[in-house]
């Protein structure tokens, strides 16, 4: 009796120490377009407050592989760490790139295929803003569907369609294939899925406001669009991602269930997205 009052007086002091332990994880924040008049927005000073706080609060700017690895591997990324990313590939992108450089941060920039480096797209990135883009280290390049558009969740043949015109026009434009693929309006499908993974992107990347930690399918990683978040709601975001992955610390594991269909390939229903506002 006195052992096994001592072993489970052991296992105690072990459950409340590991409790004790940051509850790890990841905030992937996207952006649109910089300066410009857009309810996709957001001013360079609003976007450079918020770098400020991140770095004051000691949320540290991670880079989109290093997450992936880390989740991949089924590990928890850095507590607090946060993963920026930005979509559509306009040309005010550029103008977010000399802030990130001279803080010499990471970032990811998903690009719609049919309007990037295209000549007669004068509002997007030009081949030599991609090129002045890959001489910066720290910049990863990733795919945002080719049409960038509503159909592609509704219809098997259009998505496929895209997918390969996709494929082939980023080879084209950046002279490699990414894993990394964001579904344009955050929008997805069963089979828009299955097209992508089929194609070779390992990295699916939704719409949600949900943490990224070693739990989080990689076929369905969340992002919260952080254009209208002021400092202290962008906190907030931060504090609420802290809290989620406490409760989650301290609730029992279910018990394993049966086998069932292959999770890469299911719907991704992005948690209470807010703000929804993510294309």
């Amino acid at each position: 009796m006195r052992a096994k009052a001592l072993c489970c007086a052991v296992f105690t002091v072990l459950g409340l120490f590991f409790a004790a332990l940051p509850a790890r994880a990841a905030t992937i924040l996207v952006y649109h377009s910089f300066g410009v008049r857009s309810s996709m927005s957001i001013s360079l000073p609003a976007f450079e407050a918020q770098l400020d706080f991140l770095e004051k609060n000691g949320n540290k700017v991670i880079g989109v592989d290093e997450l992936a690895t880390t989740i991949a591997a089924g590990k928890n990324p850095p507590d607090g760490a946060v993963v920026i990313a930005i979509d559509d590939g306009w040309a005010t992108v550029m103008a977010a790139f000399e802030v990130l450089k001279r803080r010499n941060l990471p970032f990811v920039v998903f690009l719609p295929m049919a309007y990037t480096a295209n000549p007669y797209c004068k509002v997007t990135l030009s081949q030599a803003d991609i090129e002045k883009l890959r001489a910066y280290p720290k910049v990863v390049f990733a795919d945002h569907s080719f049409s960038h558009s509503p159909k592609l969740a509704k219809s098997e043949e259009f998505a496929r369609d895209d997918v390969r015109k996709s494929r082939e026009r980023f080879r084209q434009v950046l002279g490699f294939d990414t894993k990394y693929f964001a579904y344009p309006y955050g929008a997805v499908s069963e089979s828009y899925t299955r097209a992508l993974r089929e194609a070779g992107y390992e990295y699916l990347f939704v719409t949600g406001d949900s943490p990224v930690s070693a739990t989080t399918k990689v076929t369905a990683i969340p992002r919260i669009a952080a254009n209208k978040l002021s400092v202290n709601v962008l906190a907030s975001v931060l504090r609420n991602h802290a809290v989620v992955m406490a409760k989650a610390k301290a609730t029992p594991a279910p018990a394993a269930a049966a086998p069932g269909p292959d999770p890469t390939l299911a719907s991704a229903a992005p948690a209470d997205p807010s703000p929804r506002a993510v294309e």
